[in-house]
């Protein structure tokens, strides 16, 4: 399973750059991560005259463009439950970040390995403080110890069954 890190905070607090700082140190060890965020309004990602948005304009319940390298679904749909939008994502995910989702994160049904909260007073990394600019080195040490516990865990379990 991915490891799952939440960020949360207000909005303009950060969140994105952290997220992205982190995303480039994971990615540049060879992770794949995936991002589920918040959204307060309603969004377009599509844009306006092109086929797709066409389509969905017209009432299309889902609308899928694919290119080579990368693919957007796009669907009309309701939520209650943000294990849900988590499934949407790749299995092969080595973690995900979750920001916002405030209320969410808090009746969350997966188990969570890495908490940040950005505030005016600071970052804190699983309740203890940490230093701005050391944020992103933080979080990235601290999945890639969750990544790494997992791992001997999963390598201690299928020793446990080879020896029965």
């Amino acid at each position: 399973m991915a490891v799952i890190i939440t960020v949360q905070g207000s909005s303009g607090s950060g969140k994105t750059t952290l997220i992205e700082q982190v995303i480039l140190r994971l990615t540049a060890r060879g992770l794949r991560v995936g991002v589920v965020k918040h959204a307060h309004e309603g969004f377009d990602l599509d844009q306006r005259g092109k086929d797709s948005h066409r389509i969905w304009e017209a009432g299309a319940h889902a609308v899928l463009v694919a290119a080579p390298q990368e693919l957007f679904v796009r669907q009309r749909c309701t939520w209650s439950r943000l294990s849900e939008l988590l499934g949407l994502l790749p299995q092969e995910l080595d973690c995900m970040f979750i920001e916002g989702f405030t209320h969410s994160v808090a009746a969350i049904d997966v188990p969570v390995a890495v908490q940040v909260e950005i505030a005016q007073e600071g970052v804190r990394l699983n309740g203890q403080p940490v230093r701005g600019d050391r944020a992103s080195a933080a979080v990235e040490a601290a999945v890639m110890g969750r990544l790494n516990h997992d791992r001997v865990a999963v390598e201690s379990r299928a020793g446990h069954h080879g020896r029965r």
